[in-house]
């Protein structure tokens, strides 16, 4: 129910902001510096091992901290097991090496890992959770899906590397590593305030009704930000060999997000009341409001991540992304002390949006000035029109039938897909015409 959710999401974003120390800025700097070592071993096992080490300290820097601070706090020393439960994460980065993984672009035990742990986990919720008490249990779970992603990675490592502690040149990670944690931290701490914010001046349902919103919009979001994070090893290569070929995958990757976000998005807003329903049930229909207003994060984050984010760290200017964040930072706390007092979850939400657009849109602006960063105004221009043509016919689809649940959703989902290819195929898209005849190709042989 809303007020355990609110409990659970409250204590996850407080272990959160120690995840992000621990973590540093490794996952994407390792990302990329795998990428430049790949096919020379004798460097791959040293950036592998200097970075571990790197990884150990501020795992255990992290570890101590949230430790102190739980027990210094009367309200979570109160809740010690959930608080317990939810700090797991820190512990478990001391073997996350997934930038391994994402610089040699294995992309298939990636996720295929990822699924299999999603699906235990989501079994695993069905079996031990039954009651709003399991709380608890349900945090647990959420804890150990993140720590069976890393049991795997480490595991599979010994494909790939081995550890050298030979020549240990731990200096020149330091600088490029924490300017990149910096902007990272500064970009969770506007990212996360919201829920601590809501901690304080709202209930526990209120932060229940914002946290499964966000989660929603976090599952389209998550489908561009793997879309962009994909081209990171590529355009880190490109940039610093083939300035055209990284121009050519910049525009690729605008014509692959306006084909995939932009219905996503609109599709999310038509049938957020349905969603929430299905997914949740109807003591989290507040949510839907909620889910609408964040909607268009979908699209700012996905480009946002591609367009700014990627391109900053493949050109290696992290640098300029610490005054953007900053001022995202104090943005996003300025707003929301104004909106959470009385519009709550909405207030929240509204907030997140505003900040992301600024940020984004600054960094982009910047980055333009540094590189050429060629978008597809054709693919974004028919991914809009079209978008908007597939949403109009699903308002109208929800009008005609009075049905719910399962059968609604699974209805709507299919007549926009259906839809919005058609439109697409209609007006000869590029992207589309490319899949099929790559299709075609595949058939034959």
């Amino acid at each position: 129910m809303p007020a355990k959710i609110g409990t659970v999401s409250y204590a996850q974003n407080i272990a959160s902001y120690f995840v992000t120390l621990a973590i540093l800025g490794l996952n994407s700097y390792g990302t990329r510096e795998v990428a430049k070592v790949r096919g020379n071993q004798e460097k791959l096992n040293q950036l592998f091992t200097e970075l571990i080490v790197l990884n150990t300290i501020s795992s255990t820097v992290a570890s101590i901290a949230y430790t102190v601070l739980v027990l210094v706090n009367n309200g979570m020393r109160a809740s010690l097991g959930l608080y317990v439960v939810c700090g797991l994460p820190i512990l478990f980065n001391y073997i996350n090496v997934d930038w391994l993984y994402q610089g040699e672009e294995e992309y298939v035990y990636i996720s295929c890992r990822s699924i299999v742990v999603k699906i235990a986990s989501f079994f695993a919720l069905l079996v031990f959770v039954k009651t709003s008490s399991d709380y608890v249990v349900y945090a647990l779970i959420g804890s150990l899906a993140t720590g069976g992603n890393y049991i795997f990675n480490i595991v599979h490592t010994k494909k790939f590397v081995s550890l050298d502690f030979s020549d240990l040149n731990l200096k020149r990670h330091l600088k490029p590593n924490f300017i990149l944690a910096a902007s990272i931290f500064l970009s969770t701490l506007y990212n996360k305030t919201d829920i601590t914010m809501l901690g304080f001046m709202a209930s526990d349902e209120q932060v229940g009704y914002y946290s499964y919103a966000h989660k929603i919009i976090i599952m389209a979001v998550t489908a561009g930000i793997a879309i962009s994070t994909v081209f990171l090893p590529r355009l880190s290569y490109s940039y610093k060999y083939d300035i055209e070929e990284f121009k050519r995958l910049i525009k690729k990757g605008t014509q692959i997000l306006s084909f995939l976000l932009f219905p996503m998005a609109v599709g999310v807003f038509v049938i957020a009341d349905e969603m929430v329903r299905l997914l949740f049930g109807e003591a989290f229909i507040a949510s839907a409001v909620t889910i609408k207003i964040f909607v268009p994060l979908i699209f700012i984050n996905g480009f946002g991540n591609l367009l700014c984010y990627q391109v900053v760290l493949c050109t290696g200017n992290e640098r300029k992304r610490l005054p953007t964040y900053a001022a995202g930072a104090i943005i996003n706390i300025i707003i929301n002390i104004c909106l959470i007092p009385t519009l709550a979850e909405n207030g929240a939400a509204i907030a997140s949006v505003i900040s992301e657009l600024i940020v984004n849109l600054y960094q982009f602006i910047v980055m333009r000035k540094i590189v050429v960063l060629p978008i597809d105004k054709k693919a974004v221009g028919q991914a809009v029109i079209t978008s908007v043509l597939m949403g109009m016919v699903l308002c109208l689809v929800k009008i005609y039938l009075s049905l719910s649940g399962f059968m609604i959703v699974m209805i709507l989902v299919c007549i926009g897909c259906l839809v919005y290819i058609f439109l697409n195929y209609f007006i000869h898209n590029e992207l589309l015409m490319q899949i099929q005849k790559m299709l075609r190709e595949r058939i034959k042989l």
